[in-house]
C-alpha cells in the first residue's frame, strides 16, 4: 500500500496544496496592493466602436 492510497494522506496533501495556493495568492495581493476604486472627477474618455 502506497502513501497516496490512504485517504488521510490524500486529504492532508490536498489541504497543504490548497493552503500553498491561497498563501501565494495572498502574497501576490499584498505585493500588488489594493486597486484604486475612487471615482474620478468630471467626465472620462470612453471608446465606442458603434456596434451594439
Amino acid at each position: 500500500m502506497t502513501a497516496l492510497s490512504r485517504p488521510g494522506v490524500r486529504i492532508a496533501a490536498f489541504v497543504a496544496g490548497l493552503a500553498t495556493v491561497f498563501g501565494i495568492a495572498f502574497g501576490v495581493g499584498t505585493a500588488v496592493g489594493p486597486w484604486s476604486d475612487e471615482p474620478t472627477d468630471g467626465h472620462t474618455t470612453q471608446m465606442h466602436d458603434g456596434s451594439h
